[in-house]
């Protein structure tokens, strides 16, 4: 008896034909992809990689496209908008692309920048640096993954303190650690956004953390800066708090003292310089 114009003993073949074709064509999709992408292609190569996830969601290769699609959305076009969802989807899949993922939500937008060569100037906003100003540098940088940043405080032309920090990004946060310290505070974390909201233990003290705003213009004696964040630390116990207000592409740019009712400012971003890494 025939099916299709097939003999009965012909479907099962034509079964496995099409099981193959589709097997073949997400090869060629996603060979078709990087590719465009070795070539230097990118426009199209955002475009392939689109379609072989748009067609191949069950892929095991999905979340290396993702990754690979996140990275030409951040590096190539610099739409991090688009990059987060794809870093994000990447990162959440677990496996060895999660974690260059979660490294690529932290840099885009990068709100802590940790290139090599880069330097920043900051002065208590009272007296415009008269009475005192810190100047920092990137000393030691492993890229993206993190960065020994050191310098010194002033008052005028005397140096009264060392600064040395260290930072590393991770587990979806950036990292701070004052000197040799194995201490560290988690000062930012994914997602950037008003409402996010974390908690760690200094010795015996809590220390809450809170995105307060997001998307602020702040003007300092650097210039002025958008799409910023706004992060509240406050220690358990304390009648005060700190303001810290981070900027794409620059980092710190300012503080403030919280108290209820009023924000008094502490410190200002005067000068800086971003190295491009």
């Amino acid at each position: 008896m025939l099916e299709w114009g097939l003999p009965a003993w012909r479907r099962p073949l034509r079964a496995l034909l099409a099981l193959a074709w589709l097997g073949c064509g997400a090869n060629l999709d996603f060979k078709q992809a990087r590719h465009l992408e070795d070539a230097g292609d990118k426009m199209r190569a955002v475009a392939a990689f689109e379609r072989f996830l748009e067609r191949r969601p069950a892929d095991p290769r999905v979340p290396e496209a993702s990754f690979r699609l996140g990275r030409l959305h951040a590096e190539v076009l610099g739409r991090c908008p688009e990059a987060v969802r794809y870093f994000e989807a990447a990162a959440r899949a677990e496996g060895p692309w999660a974690e260059p993922s979660r490294l690529g939500l932290m840099t885009c937008p990068d709100f802590f920048p940790l290139q090599p060569r880069s330097r920043w100037t900051y002065v208590d906003t009272e007296s415009g640096g008269k009475n005192m100003r810190l100047e920092i540098a990137v000393k030691a940088s492993s890229g993206a993954a993190g960065a020994e940043v050191s310098g010194a405080f002033f008052a005028g032309a005397k140096r009264f303190m060392d600064y040395r920090r260290r930072y590393s990004r991770s587990e979806w946060s950036v990292w701070e650690s004052e000197g040799d310290a194995p201490d560290r505070a988690p000062i930012l974390r994914f997602p950037f956004r008003a409402g996010r909201s974390w908690e760690i233990r200094r010795g015996k003290q809590k220390v809450r953390y809170d995105i307060a705003a997001d998307g602020l213009t702040v003007r300092t004696k650097a210039g002025s800066f958008p799409d910023c964040l706004k992060v509240k630390a406050h220690t358990e116990g304390y009648a005060s708090w700190v303001y810290e207000y981070f900027c794409p592409g620059v980092g710190r740019v300012k503080t403030t003292v919280g108290v209820p009712g009023s924000e008094n400012p502490n410190t200002e971003l005067a000068a800086f310089s971003v190295s491009p890494g």
